[in-house]
């Protein structure tokens, strides 16, 4: 296994965490030092074709205006666990996002809600902005869920999203992701909570958009702005007349071009909308 590293500065986390977030599944993780805002940029690789590859590609998109002087060793450390140093327990609202291997530490308070989660090796492990953004707004919304309503996740990663809706009440929850590995992880994940049968977790391409998936009371789509901005119409053709949209994995810069391309696109009634923001992400809720 080759491991490369490079020293960053904290000012850079949140663009090099983007560029990650961006391009999942990815060898590259981030260690940050809160105390001292450095950071530590680390990839793994399991040779050198693989390893020249990535390097190639991370200083053609980063290494313009980031400095990157990464040295390189050999080691045995598996790669695929890595991840796990990065996976950290989160919460709001009395609810609890808890990695596997700390479920003996750390255990849920009564009263609150928590799930146990293994997201794997880059599928979303809830520490993101994009996706915590979206947590959020499932989380202040859920006192007004009522029984019967349907909630669809439009990438769903590691499934961190629809396992959240499924037990803030939602009656059918519906994942989708084109990664067939992100699929199987979602439906690992939903075992390790709970007997699911109103869960469906399924592979498809929004992109290309086979067939129709239907009519959802609770839209989700946590990807990037290229892509919702291409697939307006795909998207909007799932709400019905008073479903919410949330639209997430958008960078600050973007969300004014996001909010007009959705706004104008929807041609049924006005679009009402509201805006999150952390860091240098956004999510946009519509109504």
């Amino acid at each position: 296994m080759i491991k490369l590293c490079t020293n960053i500065d904290g000012s850079y986390i949140d663009i090099i965490d983007g560029f990650i977030f961006e391009h999942y599944p990815s060898p590259w993780v981030i260690t940050q030092n809160r105390i001292s805002d450095s950071a530590l940029l680390c990839g793994y690789f399991e040779n050198d074709n693989e390893k020249q590859s990535h390097l190639e590609h991370i200083k053609q998109q980063l290494g313009r205006n980031i400095p990157l002087n990464f040295t390189s060793e050999i080691i045995e450390q598996d790669w695929k666990s890595a991840y796990k140093l990065h996976f950290k327990p989160w919460s709001y609202k009395k609810f609890h996002l808890v990695p596997t291997w700390l479920k003996e530490t750390y255990p849920v308070p009564n009263g609150e809600k928590g799930l146990y989660l293994d997201p794997g090796m880059a599928f979303g492990t809830g520490n993101h902005e994009s996706t915590r953004l979206c947590l959020e707004f499932i989380l202040d919304d859920h006192s007004s869920l009522v029984k019967n309503k349907s909630f669809i996740d439009l990438g769903c990663g590691s499934g961190i999203l629809s396992l959240v809706a499924y037990q803030m009440g939602f009656q059918q929850v519906v994942g989708v992701d084109n990664d067939e590995d992100a699929v199987r992880i979602s439906k690992e994940n939903a075992s390790l909570n709970f007997h699911y049968n109103n869960i469906e977790f399924i592979t498809y391409d929004l992109v290309k958009a086979e067939s129709p998936l239907g009519f959802f009371d609770y839209i989700l789509a946590n990807i990037q702005a290229d892509i919702l901005c291409e697939q307006p119409q795909t998207i909007l053709n799932m709400m019905k007349t008073r479903s919410v949209l949330i639209l997430s994995g958008i960078l600050n810069t973007e969300s004014d071009s996001v909010i007009q391309t959705f706004t104008e696109t929807y041609k049924y009634k006005k679009l009402e909308f509201c805006k999150k923001v952390m860091g240098e992400w956004t999510a946009i809720k519509f109504w």
